[in-house]
């Protein structure tokens, strides 16, 4: 990720204003790599209410379908396109 862009918001998160060159629009297959969660994996979350808001977050242990499905359905989430 280029860090140049990378800002902070009042509240603290890590966001880009724009989607970064390299990224994609993630699959639930993105996140688990031989039946594993992707632990420490950087993806992108688009903010719902701010179009402009790529949220940096990272793949945890308590991350889980059903957090990401609503997202991963509306197609704001991105991953780097390792392709």
């Amino acid at each position: 990720m280029d860090k140049d862009k990378i800002r902070r918001s009042a509240s603290g998160f890590l966001y880009y204003s724009e989607l970064p060159p390299g990224f994609r629009v993630a699959t639930i297959e993105d996140f688990i790599s031989n039946g594993y969660r992707k632990i420490d994996m950087k993806f992108l979350i688009q903010w719902v209410d701010d179009a402009s808001f790529y949220q940096i977050c990272f793949v945890s242990k308590n991350l889980t379908r059903a957090i990401l499905n609503p997202h991963l359905k509306d197609k704001r989430v991105f991953v780097c396109d390792e392709s």
